[in-house]
């Protein structure tokens, strides 16, 4: 091992690698950083670029890609609250309060140093223990996955600000929704309502920015006509640079941990970074102390999310350079690329290709310290994004948003999914009910419901689906962290009554009129669980038995939230005022109607007149010549670079129009 390293090393300190793996990472950090696009696609759309080089230049670049990735996704989600990737969700918890302190580079800062540790210590593992780990890896069976899933939504207890019913409810609605379209096993189409472009799901990233992009800006800039992204302004120095990274040294277990856990869930093939970092941050949570400053905005929620994240990367390498199983869809796409250049991953690649193996992975840690370096001199240019005025910086969010929805799946339903969803995170946030449980749902689903139907097909051919499904070791495991996971609150919550004083005030809402929002979800709730009972009545037993479950718990839950609400009932007020509702519908107007005209002008003429138009809706001042010409202008140059980086750089196919048809 130890010769493979410095051989691979040998590798690395050639200039051209060297150049093209710091230039990888920092693709890699763009691809993170535009919400919509991923490591995945990234590393799809530069693939073909290897053929012409070296196996261990192209691969390098590569292992740029991917590891600068893993950060990029945490930009954005720190400043202004949209994953760049679904595996940052759990960054949003603490990175985007963080912004809104005017602390956005201790949280820039905390991500890249916590993305370096947990990539090394993932690489560590890697090059020394591959082999033994991957045959770990195959003992997860389809039992397995489901008790994974089972154990990331005990995680709605640190989701749910307190209240297990709001965060029950939510994560029921998102369990559901993630069973639109073709079931994977049985291959029956559910809740598709008449829409073909739903067969195949909807669309995460879609899911992603209009739940935690959309409401923000529709509320806030739109709404409130909040100045600045940030609550302060933000302004870097080095300071905040040393003590942020000294802060986390301090923090061994935390790293570490963290660390762990990405790991241990990239070698299980398919479960990925954001039940990583979601896990990771749970456990942060519930272990580390001063536990009720995360969610308010913390460091140490932060590196939780993002060590675990970037541990992932090296971690679902493992079964994929021993076994020739990719741990997630990067890898899949560094399997084709070995597999294009000779190499069969296996034996062959640590025996025959030993040197180009090691040099790949000795790229994925230098590729790491690249991250540290990029991302803390970068931070001093990103935290100053937020000091942008919000009206300027709004018009181009919600411009890449629509081409962030789009450019997966090149799907303009996906667009409509995401403003549909962008609505519907708006009313659950002023409902008192976080968005972040559903999105949790829509992720697990899948991995749920597969693992659910295959032991119900497994175990039923053994003669015991409940034996299948609890008696192997690993099960156990994590059943045992389940009920753990679980129970957990109720201590908690039972410590902190015991400690407390023995009497209490009456308590009343604050406000004696206003709309009563447990009884508002409770009705929404039946209403969802009814429809899709009544929808999927014709399904098969396989195809069923996951969606019925989940509207039969949610049908309970709701009931629960309409006893709730009629007896000690939330009154809440939907909007501060006449002038915020009607500022929110003529920013949801506009957003629908320039969603209407991109298949009509085509998408750089919609685009053109969206943005002038809400950039002069955002503007409470005069309107004269000089401002509009100033308006176009901007608008030209701002959609003319992302017309130019999706249509001809990435080979986004955007519409164009009716007479380009």
């Amino acid at each position: 091992m130890f010769d493979g390293l410095i051989a691979g090393a040998a590798h690395i300190a050639v200039p051209t690698n060297l150049l093209f793996l710091f230039f990888g990472t920092a693709l890699g950090i763009v691809f993170g950083a535009i919400p919509g696009l991923t490591a995945t696609m990234g590393l799809a759309l530069l693939v073909p670029f290897t053929f012409t080089m070296e196996p261990t230049t192209g691969l390098l670049m590569l292992a740029g890609i991917y590891v600068g990735a893993m950060y990029g996704d945490a930009i954005p989600a720190i400043l202004i609250n949209t994953p760049g990737t679904p595996a940052a969700i759990a960054t949003t918890f603490d990175g985007y309060p963080l912004s809104q302190k005017g602390m956005a580079q201790h949280a820039l800062v905390a991500a890249a140093f916590a993305s370096c540790f947990g990539s090394i210590i993932g690489n560590i593992v890697l090059a020394g223990a591959a082999e033994p780990l991957a045959e770990m890896s195959l003992k997860f069976g389809p039992a397995e996955y489901f008790w994974l899933g089972i154990f990331g939504l005990t995680i709605i207890s640190v989701l749910s600000s307190g209240n297990l019913l709001k965060g029950f409810i939510t994560a029921g609605i998102g369990l559901l929704l993630s069973s639109v379209g073709m079931a994977t096993l049985s291959g029956e189409v559910r809740l598709t309502f008449g829409f073909p472009g739903l067969q195949g799901g909807i669309g995460l990233a879609g899911a992603l920015i209009g739940f935690f992009c959309l409401p923000e800006i529709l509320s806030n800039v739109i709404g409130k006509r909040r100045e600045t992204f940030s609550g302060e302004q933000v302004q870097p120095t080095m300071r905040v640079l040393t003590e942020t990274i000294v802060a986390l040294i301090k923090k061994p277990v935390l790293m570490i941990r963290s660390s762990v856990i990405g790991l241990v869930v990239g070698i299980a093939p398919g479960a990925g970074g954001n039940i990583a970092s979601m896990v990771s941050y749970s456990e942060a949570t519930r272990w580390e102390p001063n536990k009720e400053e995360f969610g308010k905005g913390t460091i140490r929620g932060v590196a939780a999310s993002e060590a675990a994240n970037s541990a992932m990367a090296p971690g679902s390498l493992i079964p994929l350079l021993t076994l020739g199983i990719p741990g997630s869809p990067p890898a899949a796409v560094i399997l084709g690329a070995l597999m294009l250049h000779g190499m069969q991953p296996g034996n062959d690649l640590f025996a025959v290709y030993s040197d180009v193996t090691y040099a790949f992975i000795v790229g994925l840690m230098v590729a790491s310290i690249a991250v540290l370096i990029l991302g803390t001199a970068g931070s001093f240019i990103y935290a100053r994004i937020i000091n942008v005025p919000s009206r300027t910086l709004a018009p181009v969010i919600l411009v890449m948003t629509v081409l962030g929805s789009y450019a997966i799946r090149n799907n303009l339903l996906d667009v409509w999914v995401m403003l549909v969803f962008g609505i519907i995170g708006l009313i659950l946030i002023k409902l008192k009910y976080q968005p972040a449980p559903l999105v949790l749902g829509i992720i697990l689903g899948p991995y749920i419901e597969n693992g659910l139907v295959q032991s119900m097909m497994i175990g039923g051919a053994s003669g015991s689906v409940i034996g299948y499904m609890t008696l192997r070791p690993i099960s156990l495991f994590l059943i045992g962290l389940c009920i753990l996971s679980a129970l957990w609150p109720v201590v908690t919550a039972w410590k902190r009554s015991k400690n407390s004083d023995d009497t209490k005030l009456a308590s009343h809402s604050d406000h004696d009129i206003g709309l009563n929002s447990d009884l508002i979800m409770g009705i929404a709730a039946l209403a969802v669980a009814v429809v899709v009972i009544i929808s999927t009545t014709g399904l098969s037993r396989y195809g069923s038995v996951f969606v019925f479950s989940c509207a039969g718990v949610l049908g309970l839950l709701g009931l629960i939230a309409l006893l709730k609400g009629f007896f000690k009932p939330e009154k809440i007020v939907f909007f501060e005022s006449t002038l915020e509702r009607n500022r929110i519908l003529t920013g949801l107007l506009l957003l629908a109607v320039f969603l209407v005209l991109i298949p009509i002008a085509g998408f750089l003429a919609a685009s053109l007149l969206f943005y002038v138009l809400m950039t002069m809706s955002l503007h409470d001042g005069r309107r004269d010549t000089k401002f509009l010409v100033y308006r176009f202008v901007q608008a030209a140059l701002v959609v003319g670079v992302l017309y130019l980086l999706f249509y001809h750089g990435l080979q986004v196919p955007l519409p164009g129009g009716i007479w380009n048809s």
